[in-house]
């Protein structure tokens, strides 16, 4: 039964409790019986319509002469793509819909719009049947689903407003919001056949390749123009599905994020949450006036950090129900305290004392005296605090015990009882929300942009009871625990939740936990570079005092690396930034803001020492090669004309940018040539993938075993190789290494 005018419509999904603009209308453009259950394929045959997504044109109407309206163009394929999809994949599904109810209608019984808000009842009946066959999957289901779902998707996909010009459009037919109601309506109807229908095994061999990601999905634009930062929305792109993506640009932007300039954000990274402690200013609280700084007991801080203790705040407040209590810091070392991680771009920190406003320590205890201690033995009252603005010494005299607090910031956060997020966006959204829209509006966070902040929850989320990490909204904290859901148990998409989690754990072997780093602070920074290897070393249960030894960042990564001891053996062919230290050039400069990721190991983990990494690819050395000519941004290695010519091209050419370190080898050529091209050692390291870059070595010597040792010099790729065993092109002589032989990329 249509609902009638009186009745809100709504979407099946959780609604936003802080919305940042209303609720969508959805269009109905056709009756909804008007797909006639025979069949999803057949459909626009049997109702008169010609439809070959190989064409260009569009649907079109069979035997008549005059081109279908826009009008009627929407109505068929929103009766095919949205009532037909939602009517068979129930089918399919052991349940009957009535297509009527998702019709809002006035009070006169024309259509108004579409609600999907029914699906929760006919979502709850499959799962019920799901249950009551013991959830045994029938495999021709879900190979029908998989079929209408695929063919839904690529309908959508061939003829999305990103193709040719020449091509016909959808939104020609089709609102923005029309098409999102098909897409999310199609993610939905995937996580309920894979809730309702478990199988692994089917699930990957059937399900697995079906999805609904839009390629240049207009809803960033949408919240660009609302005021959100172009890397947030990049970042919400690549992390999360249609849904995901739709759920958050339907959040208000929170007030702080919204008084900040982002023109000079990129794609990249958001610059302004950086920090220029030169100019620094903590902030007061929003209806603080102006208030005087309370300093800690610098000199008792540095004691208890010289004992080997952690130094803990006691905040009293007396008079505490006054408005403006006063305030006693005491430093303590046996109380259990709560660790605040906050950002440092949000005011809470200061780089010339250890201080804070008396605005912001009321605040804080306030904050904290709302947390129940793990340990029952303990009251909220008794609960210190460790933040680093108060507990790290900055006098410049009190330098070394600075380094020794950092070096001990993972025992820091593994011991306090519980860790509290403070973030200003955060804390202007409300607890009351749903689930997914408190872990969204997490995931746009500053807190969970910055490094610093990702060693904080990883460690905190180390420990078995993940109840420890708590997250400070408006009207309370909310443990990160209970923002965690399997995404399978949810037939709405949940993926940003997902991609939370897939951010904090890391472990397995060292291999795959840098691949889980490479993927998790790809939209992570920090205003001083120096502080990554320290982060990632804590985070990887290593001693970071060696780290803090030295000031500089890029020897700070190299003895990161230096307590690795085996890394995914694809790393030297990844597009990324290096060090320029040797036995570590082939190592990544940096894990932030790098859109190449280093990929899941596949069973090829290399092993390190001081010398470089082992690897053990085919590869092609050039022998006796004379002064090549240098071209813009490739090399020609042989000038004959009777044979082929070699190319060695940046890897960066195609897309016509300059590699650093391709140019760093153009400026070096002529003392490259002198010292190692005389004697013919340098060789291409081939990349298993012919269509990737593949690297550039010198070969310095060879070690027992036949093990070549040589540096890394640059990615390149390649063009007109013709080598069998030993070919000679012009002046070059081109020798095949097999695939057995063993490298050291240093």
């Amino acid at each position: 039964m249509a609902l009638q005018l009186e009745d809100r419509p709504q979407w099946h999904l959780p609604g936003v409790l802080e919305p940042g603009s209303p609720l969508p209308g959805i269009p109905c453009l056709c009756e909804p019986n008007n797909y006639d259950k025979e069949g999803f394929f057949d459909f626009p045959t049997r109702q008169g319509w010609f439809f070959d997504p190989e064409e260009s044109s569009g649907p079109q109407r069979i035997n008549r002469d005059e081109a279908p309206s826009p009008a009627e163009k929407g109505a068929f394929l929103q009766s095919w793509l949205f009532f037909g999809m939602m009517y068979e994949v129930l089918k399919l599904l052991d349940v009957e819909a009535d297509l009527e109810d998702c019709v809002v209608r006035n009070q006169d019984g024309t259509r108004r719009c579409i609600t999907t808000y029914p699906l929760r009842k006919y979502f709850a009946n499959c799962i019920q049947h799901g249950k009551a066959r013991g959830g045994i999957p029938r495999e021709d289901a879900l190979t029908n689903i998989a079929k209408i779902l695929r063919r839904v998707e690529s309908t959508i996909g061939r003829y999305s407003d990103t193709l040719s010009p020449r091509s016909w459009r959808l939104s020609e037919a089709l609102s923005l919001d029309t098409v999102l109601s098909i897409l999310v309506l199609g993610e939905s109807l995937l996580n309920l056949t894979r809730l309702a229908m478990p199988s692994p095994e089917n699930d990957q061999s059937i399900l697995g390749g079906v999805g609904f990601a839009w390629s240049r999905n207009p809803l960033g634009q949408r919240m660009l123009g609302a005021g959100w930062c172009i890397s947030t929305t990049t970042m919400l792109h690549t992390l999360l599905d249609v849904t995901g993506l739709y759920y958050a640009s339907r959040l208000r932007l929170p007030t702080h994020s919204g008084q900040q300039s982002h023109s000079n954000c990129t794609p990249q990274q958001c610059f302004a949450n950086h920090v220029d402690e030169s100019t620094y200013q903590t902030q007061h609280t929003e209806r603080c006036r102006g208030c005087e700084h309370i300093s800690i007991d610098v000199e008792k801080v540095a004691e208890v950090i010289k004992q080997g203790n952690t130094p803990v705040v006691s905040i009293n407040l007396l008079d505490a129900d006054s408005d403006h209590p006063d305030i006693q810091l005491r430093v303590v070392t046996s109380t259990p305290y709560i660790a605040i991680s906050h950002v440092w771009a949000q005011g809470l920190g200061n780089a010339r004392a250890n201080s804070l406003p008396r605005c912001q320590l009321i605040k804080i205890k306030r904050m904290v005296s709302k947390i129940h201690p793990m340990s029952p033995t303990n009251s909220a009252s008794e609960l210190g605090v460790w933040m680093d603005t108060l507990c790290i010494p900055v006098a410049p005299h009190l330098k070394p015990l600075r380094k020794l607090s950092i070096a001990r910031l993972e025992e820091t956060y593994r011991n306090a009882d519980q860790i509290l997020v403070v973030d200003k966006d955060l804390m202007s959204a409300s607890r009351s929300a749903s689930r997914i829209e408190k872990a969204t509006r997490l995931l746009c966070s500053a807190w969970m942009r910055r490094l610093w902040t990702y060693q904080e929850a990883v460690v905190s989320n180390l420990q078995p009871n993940c109840e420890k990490l708590q997250i400070q909204f408006s009207d309370g904290p909310v443990t990160f625990h209970s923002l965690c859901v399997d995404p399978i148990h949810s037939y709405h998409s949940e993926m940003a939740i997902n991609s939370l989690l897939l951010a904090l754990p890391v472990t397995g072997s060292v291999s795959f936990r840098l691949s889980t780093l490479s993927r998790a602070l790809r939209y992570r920074t920090t205003s001083r570079q120096s502080d990554e290897a320290i982060c990632l070393t804590a985070v990887l249960g290593h001693d970071v005092s060696r780290v803090v030894a030295t000031d500089n960042a890029e020897e700070r990564m190299a003895i990161f690396y230096s307590f690795i001891g085996t890394v995914p053996a694809e790393i030297i062919f990844r597009k990324v930034s290096r060090l320029q230290i040797d036995g570590y050039r082939w190592a990544p400069l940096s894990f932030l803001q790098q859109m190449a990721q280093i990929a899941v190991p596949q069973g090829l983990d290399a092993p390190r020492d001081a010398h470089g990494v082992y690897v053990t690819f085919p590869a092609l050395q050039f022998l006796s090669i004379g002064p090549p000519k240098n071209i813009g941004n490739h090399f020609v290695l042989g000038e004959d004309p009777e044979n082929p010519t070699i190319h060695l091209s940046s890897a960066g050419a195609k897309s016509g940018r300059n590699d650093d370190e391709w140019t760093r080898v153009v400026r070096g050529w002529e003392e490259f040539d002198r010292v190692v091209l005389g004697s013919g050692e340098i060789a291409l390291i081939l990349n298993p993938n012919p269509t990737s870059p593949h690297a550039l070595v010198s070969i310095l010597r060879k070690g027992p075993g036949g093990t070549r040792y040589c540096r890394f010099l640059c990615l390149a790729e390649t063009s007109a190789v013709h080598a069998t065993s030993l070919n000679v092109c012009g002046r070059v002589a081109i020798e095949k290494i097999d695939a057995g032989t063993r490298w050291c990329v240093g």
